[in-house]
Protein backbone atom coordinates (compact mmCIF):
# COMPACT_ATOMS: atom_id res chain seq x y z
CA UNK A 1 0.00 0.00 0.00
CA UNK A 2 2.81 2.54 0.63
CA UNK A 3 4.01 2.01 -2.89
CA UNK A 4 0.70 2.82 -4.28
CA UNK A 5 0.51 5.82 -2.43
CA UNK A 6 4.75 6.73 -3.08
CA UNK A 7 3.76 6.26 -6.80
CA UNK A 8 0.61 8.52 -6.52
CA UNK A 9 2.48 11.27 -4.48
CA UNK A 10 5.39 11.37 -7.45
CA UNK A 11 2.56 11.47 -9.69
CA UNK A 12 0.83 14.30 -8.64
CA UNK A 13 3.96 16.22 -8.41
CA UNK A 14 4.83 15.23 -11.34
CA UNK A 15 1.84 17.17 -12.68
CA UNK A 16 1.97 19.94 -10.91
CA UNK A 17 5.86 20.85 -11.96
CA UNK A 18 3.67 20.10 -15.89
CA UNK A 19 1.56 22.49 -14.81
CA UNK A 20 3.67 25.01 -13.68
CA UNK A 21 6.11 24.98 -16.49
CA UNK A 22 2.69 25.37 -18.94
CA UNK A 23 1.83 28.61 -16.95
CA UNK A 24 5.41 29.68 -17.19
CA UNK A 25 5.71 29.09 -20.67
CA UNK A 26 2.52 31.19 -21.67
CA UNK A 27 3.53 34.09 -19.76
CA UNK A 28 6.66 34.05 -21.36
CA UNK A 29 4.79 33.99 -24.60
CA UNK A 30 2.16 36.54 -23.85
CA UNK A 31 5.37 38.82 -21.92
CA UNK A 32 7.26 38.36 -25.29
CA UNK A 33 5.90 41.31 -27.37
CA UNK A 34 7.14 43.65 -24.60
CA UNK A 35 10.59 44.58 -25.55
CA UNK A 36 11.10 47.99 -24.83
CA UNK A 37 12.90 49.57 -21.88
CA UNK A 38 9.21 51.98 -21.57
CA UNK A 39 7.18 48.77 -22.08
CA UNK A 40 8.94 47.00 -20.07
CA UNK A 41 8.97 49.50 -17.30
CA UNK A 42 5.00 50.18 -17.61
CA UNK A 43 4.34 46.10 -17.20
CA UNK A 44 6.96 46.70 -14.29
CA UNK A 45 5.11 49.72 -12.32
CA UNK A 46 1.58 47.60 -13.38
CA UNK A 47 3.17 44.61 -11.29
CA UNK A 48 4.16 46.45 -8.41
CA UNK A 49 1.33 48.54 -8.18
CA UNK A 50 -0.96 45.13 -7.67
CA UNK A 51 1.28 43.89 -5.04
CA UNK A 52 1.17 47.10 -3.27
CA UNK A 53 -2.47 47.23 -3.17
CA UNK A 54 -2.35 43.83 -1.87
CA UNK A 55 -2.90 41.30 -4.18
CA UNK A 56 0.23 39.77 -4.61
CA UNK A 57 0.06 36.54 -6.40
CA UNK A 58 2.55 33.81 -7.51
CA UNK A 59 2.69 34.60 -10.66
CA UNK A 60 4.09 38.88 -10.38
CA UNK A 61 7.59 37.25 -9.28
CA UNK A 62 7.28 35.05 -12.60
CA UNK A 63 6.38 37.88 -14.72
CA UNK A 64 8.89 40.33 -13.40
CA UNK A 65 11.74 37.63 -13.98
CA UNK A 66 10.32 37.16 -17.93
CA UNK A 67 10.01 41.27 -17.65
CA UNK A 68 13.64 41.86 -16.69
CA UNK A 69 14.93 38.94 -18.99
CA UNK A 70 13.54 40.82 -22.05
CA UNK A 71 14.57 43.68 -20.75
CA UNK A 72 18.42 42.38 -20.44
CA UNK A 73 17.81 40.78 -24.12
CA UNK A 74 16.67 44.80 -25.22
CA UNK A 75 19.74 46.35 -23.90
CA UNK A 76 22.15 42.93 -25.25
CA UNK A 77 20.64 43.35 -28.57
CA UNK A 78 21.02 46.99 -28.56
CA UNK A 79 24.55 47.15 -27.49
CA UNK A 80 27.27 49.30 -29.00
CA UNK A 81 30.70 47.20 -29.88
CA UNK A 82 32.55 49.25 -27.13
CA UNK A 83 30.01 48.02 -24.12
CA UNK A 84 29.63 44.92 -25.55
CA UNK A 85 33.40 44.29 -25.53
CA UNK A 86 32.85 45.69 -21.70
CA UNK A 87 34.81 49.27 -22.45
Amino acid sequence: MATTTLISTVRDELRERRERRAVTRRLREDLAHYQTPAEIEDLLVAVDTQEASGESSAEALVIRAVLLENLRAYYARHATPQRAAGL
